[in-house]
């Protein structure tokens, strides 16, 4: 009879200990979940939002992580030269 076990060779050493600590997989990834709204206005006149979904601990980081966001290349592209007003943006916990 066989028991499906490894075949024999030689063992793993110990585990080499590093002098740092491992990083983590996704920083903040434990943080709550924000949706954040901005009001943009384009430069004839019409008005809209641009919402960012962010990992922060509170309403203030989620606000900031938003605006730095907005000013990526990508967000830029997608409000088409519209303004933000980051000073009337809203964050709301998303559950």
């Amino acid at each position: 009879m066989t028991i499906g076990l490894p075949p024999a060779g030689p063992r793993p050493g110990p585990a080499v200990a590093t002098a740092h600590a491992p990083r983590a997989a996704r920083p903040g990834y434990h943080h709550p979940l924000w949706l954040v709204t901005v009001p943009t206005t384009h430069g004839d006149g019409r008005t809209g939002t641009q919402s960012f979904a962010v990992r922060a601990l509170t309403v203030q980081d989620a606000l900031a992580a938003a605006g730095r966001r907005a000013h990526d290349a990508g967000a830029r592209a997608r409000r088409r030269g519209a303004r933000l007003d980051l000073r009337n943006a809203s964050a709301v916990l998303h559950r």
